[in-house]
Order: structure tokens, then C-alpha cells, then sequence
């Protein structure tokens, strides 16, 4: 069920669950003491930081500051959120995950759809290699495409022989698989004989398309020659939706040991051929633009993504379809960045050409999302007289003003464009726009192949009606098909990923399931002041004995400041302890919870990198501090009364309360 998991299964499961054996199935350990240490997952290091604790159950790197229970570590080592986390170790521990009161999620009322397409992976796998014909499509993947027998069974790549019924014969034996089948996409119905069907991938090398738990949701084929459609994709499904998918992204979590960045694309192949080369972290948009669902999602993940784009008009265009996409969803510590090929090439032809060191050295140098913006804001005026350069500013304004107003990134490029321009930032943050045009997620700027309209197909006589196809224009080819082992690198640069040439060539209209366009979800919960220097502390430790706090601020009730009072405490008194030490000792569970959920929340990784922690948690005092002083001189003056302000000592109050309130509205 979709409901939500008793807090007393998670701590059963807590209970049940024995982290060592947790972190040794995923990590060497070795037995150091009481305890054991290990090179640490999360960050790259040549001697070991990694600590665990076995007898408190948990986990600290004395490097880069990751720590927690077995939750939190199977969260951040195999890059899944909480939920998918919890049904991990339930499945290790032997446990049925239980849910409160709710409505079963998509996937859960489509749990026999799911086996089906599973099974159809299965079958076209092993078509590829036991097929009487399964030389042509070897011979297609290694000789044509030059990919290796490894690198196609870590995307589980497949064949579909030729002929209409042969998945039909092997999966829908009986009438409720075919049924599954159909509802799933892998079966047309013949027009002239309702309740017949024959197979809508045939003669063709398959993809299978997993969403990020790994479940097989859909397919695409591609022809071997230059038949039409090249490219033929499942239409869409109760389970896959191409607007909310990403190609690649779960081989890209499983593959990839330090997931701190992802590169977008546009194919199949670039995805496939860039992981041959051992750039593992890049995903492939499915026939769509790139819109804010992909973006938001891969924020959850990573905090740099990289829009990958051929040099050409065309990938101009989609530069800035990009850049309108993320502008909504952009977040604080976040980076969307822009890698424009050369004119002529793609990912993978280019990390064929220049080899997997020259690639990195480009993403490294890939355009920042404000010089894009500002770029295209000037692009479309005449600069050189005052018309122009105005013109210049609201074009900028106008997408700057599509950031959420309360992230600082937002603030920068306003005052960025302040310098540029020459107009002051207040004039530019009141300026009023009329509203941009938005892009849907399945809009393109060229047109895209043919829409599924209807669910069911039919045919005529005894030839099959092909009007169901999608076209498509190519995305990247095969490559070597040798039997070289492919294995992902011990360690990644920053600076992998990859993008390709659009999918398709028509945006997908919605199938009959999906009539409404999905809302946008929520953006993740940004933290409060307080609990960002929190966070601070946890991570830097070693600030604390720098920072004082005076005595109101300690004395207050504020649930938010007491923890962060009880934190600073502690390291202040222990300033060579970490936080794994500040977590054996608590004993408050409200307190060691509400540290697990800073500690697990999507900013940790970026407030660990920032060199000004100490800074930042000392203005948060001063502010506090500020306001204290505020409250306190507003509630001494009332208690006076106007009239009996005629001290000296009650005026310079007066005085100092008017600076503090012009400074709290500055």
C-alpha cells in the first residue's frame, strides 16, 4: 500500500537489522578494535576515515562527515530515498514492509503488469543469445555499434526476432497475460479479429527502459537497417510515462560509486557508449524536451546536472528549453550547467573520437546556467543604445524572476545583471513582466514522431497496419559486441555525463490512462535558519569552540534552537570529537532523530563542501541575537509607556530599537 510506514516497523527493523552486515555487503571492512573501519564509499580517500560502531549501530567518516544508522547508509551507498531504503533491508531482514490506511500507489495495482514486462525483458535477452538468428543482431551490436557483450548486459539490451507472434506464443499463454500484455504495450490487437493480437516489437534490438527502483516499465526498439520507424517506442502505460522517466538513470545509481553529478542526453546509445567508455552517470530523456520533473528528480540525487547538447541550432534551441525548465525547480548549493558539442557531433561519436579523458575536460568546462541565460537575454536585442540594453535587462529579468523568490542563487543573478546593465537591483527586482510562455514537458522546438491516440491497434488482411509507430529520429548507435568485461570504475571524476540528439522528432501526446497532465510535485522542504547552522555544526565540528552563545539565546524554549544548543554544547566541551561520538552518547531520541534527519536531508552533501560554515552559523546567531535585542527593548518600552520615556538612558533605547527595525527591514 502507498500509505505511510509505522515508526515502530522502522524501528523493529532497526532492531532486527545488524549494520556491519549491512555496510560488508556493500563494502570491505576490517576489524579495528571494537570496531571497524573501511576507505570511505562517499567521497574518495586513500587511507581509511570510515568508522563503524557496532555495539551503537552506527556509522562515521572522520573525512567527510557521513554518518547514521543503516537507514541512512543504504540510502546514501545505493542512492535510493527512505522508502526504497526501508524495503531493502525489510526484503534482507525477512520483513513485510506494513502501511497505515491508504490507496495502493500505481505500481502496486499493476503489480501483475510489472511481471509481464519483466518477463518480456527476460525473453528478449535471452533471444539474444539462443535465437537461430541472434548473428544478425550480435553482429549488428559489435561490428555496426561497437558494443561489448558486458556493457549489454548491464543495460540488459535484447533482440526481438522477426515474426508476429513470437513473445505472444512465449508470455501470453493465457488470456489474462494477454490482457497484461496489451494494457502494457507489447501486444496490438489485429483490427479485422478483435480479441487476436500479434507483437509490437519484431525484427528489432531491444531496450528496455527501467525506472530508478530497476523495474522494467517499457521498451524501445530500434530497426537494423533503415527501415521505418528506426526508432519504435511502447506507447504509454498505467507504469511509464515518458514526461517523468529518465533512460539510464537506475544503470546510472548501480554503476556509478560516487554519484555527485548527472549528464543529460538525448539517446539510447549515448547513454550506452559513454558507459563504455567509463563515464557511467549519464540518462537519456525518452522522445521529450528535458522539463523541471527531470530536473527536480535529479536534484533528489545529485547537486550538478549537466544539459548536454549538440553545437547546432537546433541544440541552441534546446539549450534554452533547458534553461526554462530548470529556472522554476533551481535550488540553493544546486548547479545546472550546459556542454555544447561541436557542430556535426554527439556524445557518442565525440567520446568514441577524443576518448573518456577529453569528454571529462569539456564537462568541466560546461557552460554555467547565468551565462546561458544572459547569453540568450542578449541574443535577442540589439545592443549599443539604451533601447536595446533595456531591452536586454527585462528579457533577462524575466527569467531571472522565474526562480524562487527566496533562494539566494536568484539574488546573485539580479545583481549580476545590476552590473551588466547599469541598473540598480531594487529597480529590477520591482519591475513588473508580463508572463512568459512555459513549455510543457513533452513540448519540442522541432516536430516529434507520431503520437500514440489509442491504446488498442488493429490491421487488415494479412498485412499489419504500421500506423501505430512511432518515428523517430536516430539517438546513437550500437557499438562492439566483444566479450571484454565491462566494470564500472573504483572512482569517477566529477565531470562525467553526457547528452545526445532528440529521441524523437513529435512530442507523445498522453495515452488514454494518463488524460491530465501530472501535477508538479512539491519541491523538497528547504531547512530553517537554525537548522542549516545545525547542519553546519554536525558536518564542522570543529567550529564550535570558535563560536559563543549568550545566555538568552541558550535559556530560550525554541525546539529548533535547543537542539542546536545541545549540539554546540557538546562539541564545544569535546572539541577532537565528530558527530558519530555525539550520536553514540544521546540518549534523547527526539534529539538523535531530528540529528538522522539533518543528517539524511538533500543539502547535507553541499553543506559539507561550503569553507565558511563557521561564518555562516555566526551570522545566525548575530540574528538571533538581533532579534532578541529587538523583542526585548519593544516589550521594556511598552512596559513604560510613551510618556515615561524621558530618560536619557530610555531614549538612546528608542534610538537603538529604530536602527535595529530599519536594519530587521533591510
Amino acid at each position: 500500500m502507498a500509505g505511510r510506514i509505522p515508526d515502530q516497523f522502522i524501528d523493529e527493523l532497526l532492531a532486527r537489522t545488524d549494520l556491519t552486515d549491512v555496510v560488508a555487503s556493500r563494502i570491505s571492512l576490517k576489524k579495528t578494535g571494537q570496531n571497524y573501519s573501511a576507505l570511505c564509499p562517499f567521497h574518495n580517500e586513500k587511507s581509511p576515515s570510515f568508522s563503524l560502531n557496532p555495539n551503537k549501530q552506527f556509522y562515521y567518516c572522520f573525512g567527510c562527515g557521513a554518518g547514521g544508522n543503516a537507514i541512512s547508509f543504504v540510502m546514501e551507498h545505493d542512492h535510493v530515498d527512505f522508502v526504497d531504503a526501508i524495503e531493502t533491508l525489510a526484503k534482507d531482514a525477512g520483513m513485510e514492509v506494513p502501511r497505515e490506511q491508504g490507496a495502493p500507489d500505481r505500481y502496486e495495482q499493476n503489480a501483475e503488469l510489472l511481471k509481464r514486462l519483466s518477463e518480456s525483458s527476460q525473453f528478449y535477452q535471452q533471444q539474444l543469445t539462443q535465437h537461430p538468428d541472434k548473428k544478425k543482431a550480435t553482429d549488428y551490436l559489435s561490428k555496426d555499434r561497437g558494443l561489448s557483450g558486458q556493457i549489454a548486459k548491464v543495460f540488459g539490451l535484447g533482440y526481438a526476432p522477426s515474426g508476429w507472434d513470437n513473445l505472444l506464443k512465449k508470455i501470453g499463454t493465457r488470456a489474462e497475460s494477454q490482457e497484461q500484455l496489451l494494457l502494457g504495450g507489447m501486444l496490438i490487437e489485429k483490427k479485422d479479429q478483435p480479441g487476436h493480437y500479434y507483437d509490437r516489437f519484431r525484427d528489432r534490438i531491444i531496450f528496455p527502459i527501467r525506472d530508478s527502483r530497476g523495474r522494467v516499465i517499457a521498451f524501445g526498439g530500434r530497426a537494423f537497417g533503415d527501415e521505418k520507424p528506426k526508432y519504435l517506442n511502447s506507447p504509454e502505460t498505467p507504469v511509464f510515462q515518458k514526461s517523468q522517466e529518465l533512460y539510464g538513470l537506475f544503470e546510472a545509481k548501480q554503476n556509478t560509486p560516487i554519484l555527485d553529478q548527472i549528464i543529460v542526453v538525448e539517446g539510447y546509445m549515448d547513454v550506452i557508449v559513454l558507459a563504455q567508455h567509463g563515464i557511467t552517470n549519464a540518462v537519456a530523456t525518452l522522445g521529450t524536451s528535458v522539463n523541471s520533473q527531470h530536473i527536480r528528480k535529479l536534484f533528489k540525487l545529485v547537486s550538478k546536472v549537466v544539459l548536454c547538447f549538440d553545437g547546432d541550432k537546433a541544440g541552441r534551441a534546446a539549450a534554452i528549453r533547458g534553461l526554462e525548465a530548470s529556472l522554476p525547480v533551481m535550488q540553493d548549493e544546486k548547479q545546472v550547467r550546459f556542454l555544447f558539442l561541436p557542430e556535426g557531433e554527439d556524445p557518442d561519436s565525440l567520446v568514441r573520437k577524443e576518448g573518456k579523458e577529453a569528454f571529462n575536460h569539456r564537462l568541466e568546462d560546461a557552460s554555467s546556467l547565468s551565462h546561458v541565460l544572459f547569453d540568450h537575454a542578449r541574443n535577442q536585442v540589439t545592443l549599443g543604445d539604451e533601447e536595446g540594453e533595456a531591452q536586454f535587462a527585462r528579457n533577462a529579468m524575466e527569467m531571472i524572476k522565474q526562480i524562487p523568490k527566496e533562494l539566494t542563487f536568484r539574488s546573485v543573478l539580479i545583481r549580476q545583471l545590476s552590473d551588466q546593465s547599469g541598473i540598480d537591483s531594487e529597480t529590477l527586482g520591482n519591475t513588473v513582466f508580463k508572463t512568459r510562455r512555459q513549455h510543457t514537458p513533452t513540448e519540442g522546438h522541432e516536430p516529434t514522431p507520431q503520437s500514440h491516440t489509442q491504446q488498442i491497434q488493429h490491421y487488415d488482411g494479412d498485412t499489419p497496419d504500421l500506423s501505430h509507430y512511432d518515428y523517430e529520429s536516430p539517438h546513437g548507435d550500437y557499438d562492439d559486441f566483444h566479450h571484454s568485461d565491462y566494470s564500472a570504475p573504483l572512482t569517477q571524476p566529477k565531470t562525467q555525463g553526457s547528452f545526445k540528439k532528440p529521441f524523437s522528432k513529435k512530442p507523445f501526446s498522453k495515452g488514454k490512462f494518463y488524460n491530465d497532465e501530472p501535477a508538479l510535485p512539491p519541491a523538497a522542504p528547504s531547512l530553517s535558519r537554525i537548522k542549516q547552522a545545525s547542519l553546519c555544526l554536525l558536518l564542522h565540528p570543529h567550529i564550535a569552540k570558535e563560536i559563543d552563545l549568550p545566555d538568552p539565546l541558550v535559556n530560550q524554549a525554541n525546539d529548533e534552537l535547543q537542539i542546536f544548543c545541545k549540539i554546540w554544547r557538546y562539541f564545544a566541551k569535546h572539541p577532537h570529537k565528530n558527530t558519530g561520538h555525539l550520536l553514540g552518547e544521546l540518549t534523547d531520541k527526539t534529539t538523535v532523530s531530528s540529528i538522522y534527519a539533518l543528517l539524511n536531508h538533500q543539502d547535507a552533501t553541499t553543506k559539507q563542501k561550503i569553507t565558511n560554515a563557521q561564518q555562516e552559523v555566526l551570522d545566525m546567531v548575530l540574528a538571533l541575537e538581533k532579534n532578541l535585542g529587538l523583542n526585548s527593548s519593544i516589550a521594556r518600552l511598552k512596559s513604560k509607556g510613551n510618556e515615561s520615556i524621558k530618560d536619557s538612558s530610555s531614549k538612546q533605547e528608542l534610538r537603538n530599537l529604530m536602527d535595529l527595525i530599519r536594519q530587521k527591514k533591510n
